[in-house]
C-alpha cells in the first residue's frame, strides 16, 4: 500500500502547493522528493536557494532530515543517495561531501539547471531499502590505480563499467542477469557514438534486459571519463514487463522490470512505440501527457496502475525549463493521490534532439 509520509514539520515553504510527495511509503521504504535549499524567504517574499554550497547542502539535509522523522527513520537507514549537482556544485563538490550526513555512497549526475536558477545542488535519498535490492556505488571507467580505462573510447568505456557492475554482483552471488535497472550518462559530445554500445548492452545483459534510462550531461563525475553508470540489481526474480513488445525487440533495454512487487520504468519519452516517431515536437507539456501515459500503461501491463507510482524522476532539457509548470499541470491531472516523490532536474540533452522530457519511475504493487 502506496501511502505518504505525514506529520512532516517543514518551515522551508509550503509543500501542499505542489504536485509531488515529500515522502512516500510502501513495501516497508521509504522513498523522499530531491530537496534543494528552496526556502521562503519574508523580507521578499519569495522563495530563494541561494547561499554557498555548504549552507545549501546542510539546508538539504536539513529537510531530508524533517521527512525522514516524519516517517520514523533516520539518515543512518539511508540506502541510496543521488546529489544532482550544477557546474557551480561540481567545483564545490568537497563542501557538498563534507555536509553529507548518510553513510551511504553517494552518485552524482551533474545537470545544467535546476527548478530553483540560484541552486547548485538537489538530493535525493531512499531509506530502509527495498531489501531485495543491490544498489552498486556509482561506476566510472577508472582502474584501481587510478588511470582511466580506454582513454577516448566510448564503447570501450560502456564494455568496462558493465563489465566491473559484473565484478561487483559476484560478490553478493549475483551476476548481470540480476541486474533490474542502469541509468547512464554520457556526453553530447559522444551521442554520435552511442548506438555502437548497444553491442556491449546486447552481449552483456540481455536477453532479459534490464529498465534502463539514458542522459546527455554538459560534464561527468570525472573530466576524462566518458560514461558514468548506476546499476541497480535484485536478490528475487526479476520479471520483463511486456509492453510494445514488437518496438523493443531491437532494444537493449525493457520497458519496466518487476523484482518482489517492485516495479522499475525506464526512461519515458515522447518515442511513440507504435510508429517509431515523436509525439509533440517542441511542446513539453504535450510530450509529458504522453510519457505520463505511456507510464501507466506500462503499470497496468505489470499488473497494477498509476496510483501505484512512488517515485518519478523528470530530466528536462533547458529549452524547455521556461514551460517546466505545464508538466505539473500534466501531473496535477493524471497523477493518483498521494502524488509519488519527485525530483526534476535540466539536463543537457535526451538521446533525440526532439525529446524534452524523459521520465524514470519506480512504482509498488499492493500484491
Amino acid at each position: 500500500m502506496v501511502k505518504a509520509v505525514e506529520g512532516v514539520v517543514f518551515p522551508w515553504l509550503d509543500p501542499s502547493r505542489y504536485s509531488f510527495a515529500l515522502g512516500i511509503e510502501a513495501g516497508g521504504t521509504t522513498w523522499l522528493a530531491g530537496q534543494t535549499a528552496s526556502r521562503h524567504d519574508p523580507t521578499s517574499g519569495r522563495v530563494v536557494s541561494g547561499g554557498s554550497a555548504a549552507e545549501q547542502a546542510r539546508i538539504c539535509w536539513d529537510k531530508i532530515e524533517a521527512v525522514l522523522d516524519a516517517a520514523g527513520r533516520d539518515v543512518g537507514e539511508c540506502t541510496e543517495v543521488v546529489e544532482y549537482l550544477t557546474a557551480e556544485g561540481l567545483d564545490a563538490q568537497d563542501e557538498i561531501a563534507g555536509q553529507r550526513r548518510a553513510s551511504c555512497a553517494a552518485s552524482t549526475m551533474v545537470v545544467d539547471g535546476l527548478v530553483r536558477p540560484d541552486a547548485m545542488l538537489e538530493v535525493e535519498v531512499v531509506a530502509g531499502g527495498p531489501h531485495h535490492q543491490v544498489r552498486l556505488p556509482q561506476l566510472l571507467p577508472i582502474a584501481s590505480d587510478g588511470s582511466v580505462v580506454a582513454s577516448g573510447d566510448l564503447v570501450g568505456q560502456c564494455e568496462w563499467v558493465l563489465e566491473e557492475a559484473g565484478r561487483q554482483l559476484a560478490e553478493f552471488g549475483l551476476g548481470l542477469e540480476h541486474v533490474v535497472r542502469t541509468v547512464q550518462q554520457t556526453t553530447p559530445a559522444t551521442r554520435r557514438d552511442y548506438r555502437a554500445t548497444a553491442e556491449a548492452r546486447r552481449r552483456l545483459l540481455g536477453p532479459a534486459f534490464p529498465a534502463s534510462t539514458g542522459v546527455l550531461t554538459s560534464r561527468l563525475p570525472h573530466p576524462d571519463v566518458l560514461v558514468a553508470l548506476d546499476v541497480w540489481a535484485s536478490t528475487a526474480p526479476k520479471e520483463i514487463v511486456r509492453h510494445a513488445e514488437d518496438a523493443y525487440a531491437s532494444l537493449t533495454f525493457s520497458p519496466a522490470t518487476v523484482a518482489d512487487s517492485v516495479v522499475y520504468i525506464s526512461g519515458t519519452t515522447a518515442w511513440d512505440p507504435t510508429t517509431g516517431g515523436t509525439i509533440g515536437q517542441g511542446d513539453v507539456g504535450v510530450q509529458a501527457e504522453f510519457v505520463y501515459d505511456q507510464i501507466r500503461q506500462v503499470l497496468e501491463a505489470a499488473g497494477g496502475g498509476i496510483d501505484d507510482l512512488v517515485k518519478t524522476i523528470e530530466y528536462v532539457t533547458p529549452e524547455a525549463l521556461a514551460n517546466y509548470r505545464d508538466v505539473n499541470t500534466v501531473r496535477e491531472n493524471v497523477l493518483g493521490r498521494p502524488f509519488p516523490a519527485s525530483t526534476g532536474v535540466a539536463i543537457n540533452a535526451l538521446l533525440s534532439s526532439d525529446w524534452l522530457i524523459e521520465v524514470e519511475a519506480v512504482a509498488v504493487l499492493n500484491r
